[in-house]
């Protein structure tokens, strides 16, 4: 992710790079590629993992992102050691702005039912901009804020925050479909726990920095160029995935298990519970089983009045509580 350690290992008075913080950013650039790939496997339907959904699979991204911000929190401290310096703070919120607006551009034309409004990339820019203020409390208030911030949205939630406009707060009672939403609330946490930590690391001084690591350079190296990893790694991925895609034999097993996570996910993001959302999206499952859908992967517009058949009928019976006007409307015409 966006890097605030200079990008020079000397000159011109700057704060020398801590070798073990970019081989770590590096193994972390290397777990979110891993999560983005599983993401785009199963969005192409050639796995049915359930990434977006799946609780293991969604630590596993909270843990990545936690990680990102824990160690953007610790660099903004290595990089300030030896003052402020604002061209070299401006030119990192520079960087972060325009890598974030290239995210949501692309992710709009791409996703534009769920683009990134506001992903990692966007809360780091909140963050760092946060941060001058922020590295002028003392650690303990900075601690009470971060459990503050970590608490707040798991007991307060309004919908006077819903919507794209407030979404970036992590306060709404419904929150904005998004293919990545990382909102202040409680993300901002990571951060600040890093901004403490990074205060011991910053008075080491240099001649106490770890040394690099054995056979760990290439990890450094990624980790020294993580903001243009992160741009780089997603299109190429995915254009992978589409690729595989396109010679991969269709497994009818695979897109129908993937049609009932996508079904149980929206259903659930409209106020259905887990077991309202397993009933229904296994009733249309079965109800098109002997339709031949699942021979195919993409969708085909003859499907939409097959599904809409089976939402209608499985809706209607008595003996189920699912019978709801707010059914997913991409269930209901073919685009799962």
């Amino acid at each position: 992710m966006a890097d605030s350690v200079p990008q020079r290992e000397h000159g011109g008075g700057r704060s020398p790079r801590l070798p073990l913080i970019d081989v770590t950013r590096g193994v972390m650039l290397l777990a979110m590629a891993s999560y983005h790939f599983s993401w785009d496997l199963a969005n192409v339907r050639l796995v049915s993992w359930g990434v977006a959904s799946n609780p293991l699979w969604r630590a596993y991204a909270a843990a990545i992102a936690g990680s990102f911000l824990l160690l953007s929190g610790i660099s903004y401290r290595l990089a300030e050691r030896n003052g402020f310096d604002p061209f070299r703070y401006g030119g990192r919120l520079g960087r972060l702005a325009i890598a974030a607006a290239a995210v949501s551009v692309a992710t709009y034309l791409v996703f534009p039912d769920a683009w990134v409004f506001f992903g990692i990339l966007h809360m780091m820019l909140l963050a760092s901009l946060l941060a001058p203020l922020l590295v002028r409390l003392p650690n303990g208030v900075l601690l009470l804020l971060a459990a503050a911030a970590l608490v707040l949205p798991q007991v307060w939630r309004s919908p006077a925050f819903d919507g794209m406009a407030w979404g970036f707060l992590g306060l709404a009672e419904t929150p904005p479909v998004a293919n990545d939403l990382v909102p202040l609330f409680p993300w901002i946490t990571p951060y600040i726990v890093g901004l403490v930590a990074g205060g011991p690391l910053a008075r080491r001084g240099e001649s106490q920095a770890w040394p690099l690591p054995r056979r760990t350079h290439w990890l450094a190296w990624i980790g020294r160029h993580s903001l243009l990893f992160y741009l780089l790694h997603q299109p190429l991925l995915y254009g992978l995935a589409v690729g595989l895609a396109t010679l991969i034999p269709v497994d009818p097993a695979v897109q129908r298990a993937s049609f009932v996570t996508d079904c149980r996910l929206e259903y659930e993001r409209h106020g259905a519970t887990k077991e309202m959302s397993e009933r229904f999206c296994g009733c249309v499952a079965t109800s098109v089983d002997d339709t031949g859908i699942w021979e195919n992967r993409d969708d085909d517009p003859s499907f939409g009045p097959l599904l809409a058949t089976a939402v209608q009928a499985c809706q209607a019976q008595p003996s189920s509580d699912i019978a709801d006007p707010s059914t997913p409307e991409g269930t209901a015409d073919g685009n799962d």
